[in-house]
């Protein structure tokens, strides 16, 4: 489920003018807007009294609605709505009326449409992060071509759809060769692109819409296979700005990022809170993880503690085992996901993810595991521990 919608409602005491500004707004937001009329003829306390305030109030200040935002400022700080004050033009006083109201942004008409939503945005997010915690946000990156690692972030972000009662998100960074919507036989209709593009018509309810949904729940924003994007393309304010209206929305965010450090990648990672490198059993991929962790640390400053190894396909009888890996990475999170070429070749090729294609497999029960190390919040029936995470945990 998205996190609870942030309710927005004008108030003013001209008819045409409430309905000019809920049109625009609306437009603006992609969203429901409400409108109160001021009389005059009734007393200002009646307005506030005994009435469910929005978390936002448009206030259009002019000589019939100075005694309603009076009234307005005798309420408890802690009881007001956001404040937003327009004026019919740049009076000083005003001005000074709607600060000492506690406005958080003040605009005469006519008005700079960027510079609204701009400032609506911003109140939003403000409000989302104080009302609630942010999501996590876990990146998913292999250390070297082929070490699985979109595979692990679609059924990571499947399983904790599926195991936890937290709103979910898979983001498919893969621009050129993105394969998680055929992972999923999902179908979008939007992408990744059109939402970075977009960013500003954009609220957090609007980019809901940009989002394909699995029947799990699990959403999912993605790259379209006709499409063509290369790094250079993506501008980076409207990324770190999608990032921001993702994470203030959703419990966990999964990302698929390709084995590249550009730019887009870096943005990314920098805001990760947990970073999973996957990798497998081979002086290669050690040898290429060593670099990515470095190239984290010394070029992003990114922390050890963010930083996870995750062996996939994990072969017991291997030269290479997980406690020598763990000594040369030098890295303290340490995970193992068993080899089921079978399993795992199946649910790809049927576009099922292995905790619906085979719920009592080691595989699919290993990465209810991997959620749980990484903090989703388990209920209670998947809580067990698997035997192959009692066989394969460290010591």
């Amino acid at each position: 489920m998205q996190k609870d919608a942030i309710s927005i409602q004008i108030l003013g005491s001209n008819t045409a003018k409430l309905a000019q500004h809920r049109t625009q707004i609306s437009t603006l937001l992609n969203k429901e807007i409400t409108t109160i009329q001021i009389d005059p003829a009734v007393a200002p306390g009646l307005l506030f009294k005994d009435k469910k305030l929005p978390n936002i109030l448009i206030f259009l200040l002019d000589s019939l609605t100075i005694d309603a935002l009076n009234q307005l400022t005798t309420l408890p700080a802690a009881n007001r709505p956001a404040l937003l004050v327009i004026a019919a033009d740049n009076n000083s006083q005003l001005m000074r009326l709607a600060m000492q109201a506690g406005a958080r942004d003040f605009f005469a008409e006519p008005i700079d449409r960027q510079e609204l939503h701009k400032a609506l945005t911003q109140v939003i997010f403000d409000l989302r992060r104080g009302n609630s915690q942010q999501g996590i946000l876990t990146t998913v990156i292999n250390a070297k071509g082929g070490s699985g690692g979109s595979f692990i972030a679609c059924n990571l972000a499947h399983t904790a759809s599926v195991v936890s009662d937290s709103s979910i998100v898979l983001m498919d960074f893969d621009l050129q060769f993105g394969s998680q919507s055929l992972n999923l036989d999902l179908r979008p209709r939007h992408t990744i692109v059109e939402a970075i593009s977009d960013i500003h018509k954009l609220d957090f309810d609007a980019i809901d819409g940009y989002m394909v949904q699995h029947k799990s729940g699990l959403r999912l924003l993605s790259t379209m296979h006709e499409q063509l994007v290369l790094p250079g393309e993506i501008d980076l304010e409207n990324l770190d700005h999608l990032l921001t209206l993702i994470i203030s929305n959703y419990d966990r965010i999964f990302v698929d990022l390709p084995r590249q450090i550009d730019p887009v990648s870096a943005t990314i990672l920098e805001r990760s809170e947990q970073i999973v490198i996957v990798i497998q059993q081979s002086l290669a991929h050690m040898r290429d993880a060593q670099r990515l962790i470095r190239i984290l640390k010394s070029e992003l400053n990114i922390s050890d503690k963010n930083i996870s190894i995750l062996i996939n396909r994990f072969d017991p009888k291997s030269n290479l085992q997980p406690k020598d890996i763990q000594a040369t990475l030098s890295c303290a999170s340490f995970y193992l996901i068993p080899n089921d070429y079978e399993t795992v070749s199946q649910s790809t090729n049927l576009g099922t993810p292995v905790l619906e294609y085979a719920r009592h497999s080691a595989i699919a029960k290993s990465i209810i595991d991997l959620a749980e190390d990484l903090h989703v919040k388990i209920k209670d029936e998947y809580k067990e521990k698997s035997f192959i995470k009692k066989l394969l945990k460290l010591t």
